[in-house]
């Protein structure tokens, strides 16, 4: 009967959370194919209104209990450090220029822990764990975007630009905005800030349009590639590396579970957004983030099994 339920579970899984996915991202490839529209400057939209906002709205939104996040952003911080430095060390080895190099590391340290793993995660583990994905979720938001502009405008521009590039984001205002009002104690409220969140909201399903419009322009297939490669690395030693660390630093129960899962989503779909605004290997990055999410369809349900109590 545990076998009937845990199936019955992550049958309920993949038609509430896969399948909106799925249906969005085949509406952005059905769009492109029939209409060739403009993908980059639709992925400027998202990059300079749409992030921003669900950034801001998010970070004044969010109930954080300080007292038990303490080992959960050792965690996040470690995992995304080490499986960084792994990327870099790999994309050197295997010659990769500038360019698909800044991708290949951004690829391995953005992941879809928001609409993906959230929602995973609020069925699997209740309120709860639900708080704790959100935890992890903003951390990999705000500083995974903000490390992944420098390394895509680096490969660009070289250092000083991409130090310039950095400061002037959109994303990194919002977060320094969002922070401020909440150390402040102000809160905006009325129709003002009910716009904004609306324009934070319609960022995920613009995400996945945009995921499916990009994919139009992909001819990836397996083979010994670069997506391949990140591909492995993303969904096999991702979640190796997060059930190490997590015993390392003390995480334990519900906490630890919730962290693994997170941190072995795979790639962020905003990723694609980030190298069309910074014309960093795109090709690439649609089609990391293609073989990722469909990998995750075997890694994840066997994950979570291993991981539910």
């Amino acid at each position: 009967m545990a076998e009937v339920a845990d199936l019955q579970a992550l049958g309920h899984v993949f038609f509430n959370v896969l399948g909106p996915i799925a249906l969005l991202v085949g509406v952005g490839y059905l769009l492109q194919q029939r209409l060739q529209l403009d993908t980059r400057s639709l992925s400027r939209v998202v990059f300079f209104v749409l992030t921003p906002s669900l950034i801001f709205t998010s970070i004044l939104s969010l109930e954080i209990d300080a007292g038990t996040i303490g080992r959960t952003l050792l965690f996040a911080a470690a995992d995304m450090a080490l499986m960084g430095l792994i990327a870099a060390f790999l994309a050197r080895r295997w010659g990769y220029d500038n360019h698909l190099a800044g991708a290949f590391v951004v690829t391995a340290i953005l992941l879809n822990d928001g609409n993906y793993g959230l929602p995973l995660n609020l069925f699997a583990f209740g309120e709860t764990g639900f708080g704790y994905a959100l935890v992890l979720f903003m951390f990999n938001n705000l500083v995974g975007n903000t490390i992944s502009i420098f390394i895509l405008a680096h490969g660009q521009n070289g250092l000083r630009q991409a130090v310039w590039r950095t400061l002037t984001a959109p994303v990194v205002w919002a977060m320094l905005l969002g922070f401020g009002a909440r150390l402040a104690g102000v809160q905006p409220t009325g129709s003002f800030f009910t716009m904004l969140q609306m324009t934070g909201r319609s960022a995920i399903p613009v995400f996945l349009l945009i995921l499916g419009m990009t994919l139009t322009q992909t001819r990836a297939r397996l083979g010994n590639n670069p997506i391949t490669r990140l591909t492995v690395l993303r969904m096999l030693g991702g979640p190796a590396l997060a059930l190490l660390l997590a015993h390392g630093v003390g995480l334990t129960g519900l906490p630890l579970a919730v962290a693994v899962l997170q941190a072995s989503m795979p790639t962020a779909v905003n990723t694609i957004v980030l190298s069309n605004e910074f014309e960093a290997s795109p090709t690439f990055v649609a089609g990391a983030v293609l073989f990722t999410t469909l990998a995750s369809l075997i890694t994840l349900p066997v994950l979570l099994l291993f991981l539910s109590p």
